[in-house]
């Protein structure tokens, strides 16, 4: 079983820079499962991305993913289309690092990330993961404020978790 926890601490959880379209989010969850086994999941892009609501992992070229995310804020729905790299895949201190990029399959907005996840053992069956999302978003989506983009971010990452756990106890 995983536990979710969701941080909305506002210096915490979702920082206002000078552009606004810009923010920091962090998460954390557990998994039920020893940390060098959370790590082998969580690390597995192709393994995790179905978990991912409204990702579709289309081909992967040594440590970079090619794929597209959907995602509906409000009325609107965008479809990013891009890459995400592993930029840091630190297994001894069980840290790694993503940055991914997409473009509106529009023309009209752009998405970035820096995700660092931080893996730690709770017990020899329990492992806490951070993450710490830098999240940049132009265009029609970007014009949310901060709130409601933090709001659909914690969605997404819970139904995320849903889905890992169901994988998890389905292997």
């Amino acid at each position: 079983m995983i536990r979710l926890l969701l941080l909305r601490i506002p210096f915490l959880s979702s920082t206002k820079r000078s552009d606004s379209r810009s923010m920091d989010l962090h998460h954390e969850f557990t998994v039920n499962v020893p940390v060098a086994r959370a790590w082998a999941i969580l690390t597995d892009l192709e393994t995790i991305a179905p978990c991912l609501p409204g990702a579709q992992l289309t081909a992967a070229q040594g440590e970079t993913f090619f794929g597209n995310v959907k995602v509906k804020v409000g009325p609107i729905l965008a479809k990013f289309e891009g890459q995400a790299t592993f930029i840091e895949r630190d297994e001894a201190n069980f840290r790694a690092v993503l940055r991914g990029e997409g473009r509106d399959g529009t023309g009209k907005g752009n998405a970035s990330a820096t995700i660092t996840a931080k893996l730690d053992a709770t017990s020899d069956t329990s492992t806490r993961c951070s993450v710490d999302t830098d999240l940049a978003i132009s265009g029609k989506i970007g014009q949310f404020g901060r709130g409601a983009l933090a709001d659909v971010s914690d969605k997404i990452l819970a139904q995320f978790v849903t889905n890992l756990n169901a994988k998890i106890l389905g292997s």
